[in-house]
């Protein structure tokens, strides 16, 4: 073989020994990805699990891997979990429980050490009394490289709220390496090796990430945690990234093209440039330390275990190992089994009360509400009013759809995120309102322009003359909604006009349901039939329906709030529901669905009337729509259900007043006051997911903490309307639970801080301060009361079937989604066996069904 032929197979395998590291690399970015969760924008803020990625590994495992990769608490301290046992938030006889699960069992637990000593009463020593001091968590500051990269971040994909930077159509990574080469921070927080590193950079991300893995000696086996590690330095704006890659339509990469490779690149370019500062971890106690101290506590000489029994020596050493995870693991399951211990011998009774003959009167009105847990207090308060009926149902109400407005704002998604449109329907003026619709946006619009004038007094050298300009125009406004909030809310209202009561999704129309333009605008008789029946399916709702049945929607009313998405409809991708509302409420109305619908076997009274309503969760009141359709002939039943309404909403302000610690006209004039921070709890509180009819819960006060979801199993004889409540809603709620959850564990980290201290950036995040990482949860104020005690009781969700156990393990094990947030520990699942009435907790491994 000659000289060139060895040399040209050596260069070859060369290559392809680069190729398959490359493409090795390229999968393992698409795994590491998931280690943060999309973060939507403002506009359409929804909750998600920020550990989602994780969901394949048991709950307490993660706990202390993310709160190492993040820098994060694993839990809350222990003061903050004896705070909350102080509050009766966990019972003495939930955590005996919990303590015995942790060692084991009652045989190690009560197993004597040593005289009077046993296992059980060291666990509890460390728990209620000893370690006042927690550890605390390790914080990754951002290093100098970090925030520069951050502030090149934001403004990339800045929203227009800026001056555009230059360079973004060739992509995050081509644009923002090239804009580091030249920033002065940057260079002069570096050495030469620093700037050489930054001079040569690849032009790809790939062969970047590559180049620094080998540079850091980073081999095939360590490299995923090491991508894992780049995504957790910028965790905010990973998520960011990840929404806009994979649920952004493509409008928002339009000229600015970005992946997570990009990102992660340029990471591993800014860690070549500025070493990051090493993390600062602290000692934790020594469990020697630990068990000395034990036995100081526990009045037991120092020399004492050298007699004991080896056994016991080892429980010593046992409980003396525990972690303030673990510690704080026990804690967490003595709150939810206190949750669960209080509430589940009530639904026990509630079905055996089931199996009695039910009341076969026709309500004066039923109200089909968003399953959301703000949604039970105005349910329970609407039926002590009269023979009112409530049920629970996604609040998209099983439309897949995106509004098309009437002004030139894109389709709006009014669907949960988990899903895609199937149709979009366009917003038009009502029959005979076209005049006062042009005139109403009009009003829009002009409102518009001046929103856009006013947003250059805070951006660009411009900004410094239009503040002079419109300075005391600002000073009058800023006076008004100071002094009166409530007023000048209405005023703005009446000025711009009231949207929902001239313009309507085209549905509501007195238009050919039929009609579907170029664009495909309109829903086909066939799919509006569909739709409908799988309402009744979902929800066990009896064909024999009242009168008048209203579709209640759900949104909140809050001013100068970057959080205000979060407190609308998540099943409408952090929208209103009013729209999905006012569309099935057309639909069922509709002749020709009811007729299909009738030969499908659910056969509507000619005299039943659909409603849409929305209930504004922030004050407590519910607003009819197109009330002008309603016939003379229900007009009576309207006027009486809105009575209802008033009284119901009165009652639920009230109740939600007092855990504000505030009075009902508070939380009038709270909506509408720019400088309010916590205008409402929104799901603050939230422990569980009930499926089943609403008789299992109407006599229970579950204190606005349960999503309620309508299910009757016997009318579900092939379990497929429980297998979608079950694969769908049920993961929305845990996102929300885990959210929650975490954001309380550690706010820093998980949520999004004091809202006082926020700025909004780009139009879609926020950020602490004048820079940095995206917050990626919620803000303090949505969980923690004013004397920072936790107000939100961090627990996972108790999920709640009343339905067949079999049926349910049937879908546990067929639904991998359902199976793994079960099986590994995310949700607690329980079932209410519907013929012995008894409660039963699926315990993880073996799929026994044991009593909770």
């Amino acid at each position: 073989m000659t000289l060139a032929t060895r040399s040209l197979i050596k260069n070859l395998s060369s290559a392809l020994g680069a190729q398959a590291e490359r493409e090795q690399l390229i999968a393992l970015i698409s795994i590491a990805t998931q280690t943060v969760a999309p973060l939507w924008p403002l506009d359409s803020a929804i909750a998600v699990n920020p550990l989602s990625g994780f969901e394949e590994q048991p709950f307490e495992e993660v706990l202390p891997e993310a709160a190492a990769l993040f820098g994060a608490r694993p839990t809350l301290s222990l003061n903050e979990w004896r705070t909350l046992m102080d509050e009766g938030r966990i019972d003495q006889v939930s955590l005996r429980k919990a303590v015995v699960n942790a060692l084991g069992g009652p045989d190690e637990a009560f197993a004597l050490l040593g005289p009077d000593l046993n296992a059980y009463n060291l666990l509890v020593a460390r728990l209620l009394d000893m370690e006042a001091e927690d550890v605390p968590p390790v914080r990754r500051a951002l290093s100098p490289g970090m925030a520069t990269l951050a502030r090149w971040l934001a403004a990339f994909f800045d929203r227009n709220a800026a001056l555009r930077l230059p360079g973004r159509e060739r992509g995050l990574y081509a644009c923002l390496s090239e804009a580091l080469r030249h920033d002065p921070a940057l260079l002069r927080a570096s050495n030469a090796t620093g700037r050489a590193w930054l001079e040569n950079a690849p032009a790809d991300p790939v062969d970047m990430l590559i180049l620094a893995a080998r540079r850091d000696a980073v081999g095939p086996e360590r490299r995923l945690p090491w991508l894992r590690a780049m995504v957790a330095s910028l965790p905010g704006w990973a998520a960011h990234l990840r929404w806009r890659s994979e649920h952004a339509g493509p409008a928002t990469s339009l000229g600015a093209p970005a992946c997570m490779a990009d990102l992660m690149a340029l990471v591993a370019l800014v860690q070549g440039v500025v070493q990051p500062a090493p993390r600062a971890v602290p000692d934790p106690d020594c469990p020697e330390d630990v068990e000395a101290a034990l036995l100081v506590h526990c009045g037991v000489a120092q020399d004492a275990p050298a007699k004991w029994p080896e056994a016991g020596r080892a429980r010593l050493r046992a409980v003396a190992a525990l972690t303030h995870a673990q510690l704080g693991l026990i804690f967490q399951e003595a709150a939810e089994s206190s949750f669960l211990g209080q509430l589940a011998p009530q639904l026990e009774g509630a079905s055996a009360r089931l199996a009695a003959p039910q009341s076969t009167l026709r309500p004066e009105a039923q109200a089909i509400f968003c399953i959301d847990v703000r949604s039970e207090p105005m349910r329970r308060a609407l039926e002590t009013q009269g023979r009112f009926e409530t049920l629970g149902y996604a609040g998209f109400f099983g439309l897949p759809i995106a509004i098309n407005p009437a002004c030139a704002a894109p389709a709006r998604n009014q669907l949960p995120v988990l899903l895609s449109p199937s149709h979009v329907v366009p917003e038009r003026a009502m029959p005979g309102r076209e005049a006062e619709a042009t005139a109403m946006l009009a009003r829009h619009a002009a409102l518009g322009d001046a929103q856009a004038m006013l947003d250059t007094t805070k951006s660009g050298a411009i900004g410094f003359a239009a503040a002079e300009a419109a300075g005391p125009v600002a000073a009058v406004a800023m006076l008004a909604r100071t002094l009166a909030p409530r007023l000048t809310h209405r005023l703005r209202q009446r000025l711009i006009g009231e949207r929902g009561h001239v313009l309507a999704p085209a549905a509501c129309n007195d238009q050919d349901h039929e009609r579907h333009d170029g664009q495909g605008e309109g829903i086909p008789l066939a799919q509006r039939v569909a739709y409908a029946r799988g309402m009744f399916a979902l929800t066990g709702l009896s064909p024999q329906t009242a009168r008048l049945v209203a579709l209640v929607g759900h949104g909140g009313c809050t001013t100068n709030n970057a959080f205000a998405a979060s407190l609308d409809c998540g099943a409408c991708g952090g929208h209103p529901g009013g729209p999905n509302a006012r569309l099935m409420a057309a639909i069922l109305n509709d002749p020709a669905v009811r007729k299909g619908l009738a030969a499908k076997g659910v056969d509507l009274p000619h005299d039943t009337w659909f409603i849409a309503a929305q209930h504004d969760t922030t004050r407590d009141e519910v607003e009819i729509f197109d009330r002008h359709l309603v016939p003379a002939s229900h007009v009576a039943d309207l006027a009486r259900f809105e009575r209802a309404l008033s009284c119901a909403g009165a009652q639920s302000r009230d109740e939600r007043a007092a855990r504000l610690d505030r009075t009902a006209d508070d939380l009038l004039t709270g909506a509408a006051h720019w400088g309010e921070v916590r205008p409402e709890w929104g799901l603050s509180g939230n422990a569980a997911f009930i499926v089943g009819p609403r008789a299992l819960t109407r006599e229970v006060d579950l204190g606005g903490n349960a999503f309620l979801h309508s299910y009757d199993w016997k009318k579900d004889d092939d379990g497929s309307a429980l297998t979608g409540i079950m694969t769908a809603p049920m993961i929305v709620a845990q996102w929300i639970n885990c959210q929650y959850l975490f954001s309380t564990i550690d706010n820093e980290i998980f949520g999004a801080g004091d809202k006082t201290t926020q700025n909004v950036v780009g139009g879609f995040g926020v950020v602490q301060g004048s820079g940095g990482d995206l917050c990626t949860g919620l803000p303090r104020q949505s969980l923690f009361r004013d004397d920072g005690t936790p107000y939100h009781t961090p627990r996972r969700l108790a999920v709640i079937v009343h339905a067949p156990l079999q049926r349910v393990q049937d879908i546990v094990l067929r639904h991998d989604a359902v199976g793994r947030l079960v099986e590994n520990g995310w949700v607690n699942l329980v079932v209410i066996d519907p013929w012995k009435h008894k409660a039963h907790h699926w315990v993880r491994g073996d799929w026994a069904v044991r009593p909770c």
